[in-house]
């Protein structure tokens, strides 16, 4: 099968609406020149401003808290550190049921 340039789709117009063999499809049809394609456009959401703020304050955070680190740090040397088993055991069931 070969293809060429002079394909024109249905009432002589081709993809983009623009006329193919000199011909416009609208004035054959006796229709207005402006009717055809619309343009495409994009429009951004105030939805989507928020989460590029969100994001642009997220990268000022630190990733480590390093004043906690520094008090759990020091709890730890001291002997004064205290594990809470039931909170732990409570804490990995609850993840794995989903919660």
């Amino acid at each position: 099968m070969r293809v060429t340039d002079s394909i024109a789709f249905p009432e002589n117009q081709d993809i983009t609406g623009n006329k193919v063999g000199g011909v416009d499809a609208a004035k054959v049809k006796g229709q207005p020149e402006s009717v055809g394609f619309s343009q495409d456009e994009t429009e951004l959401s105030a939805d989507l401003q928020k989460v590029q703020e969100l994001k642009t304050q997220l990268a000022t955070i630190p990733e480590v808290r390093q004043e906690k680190v520094q008090q759990l740090q020091k709890a730890i040397s001291d002997g004064t550190y205290e594990v809470d088993s039931g909170k732990i055991a409570d804490a990995m069931i609850a993840d794995l049921a989903g919660q």
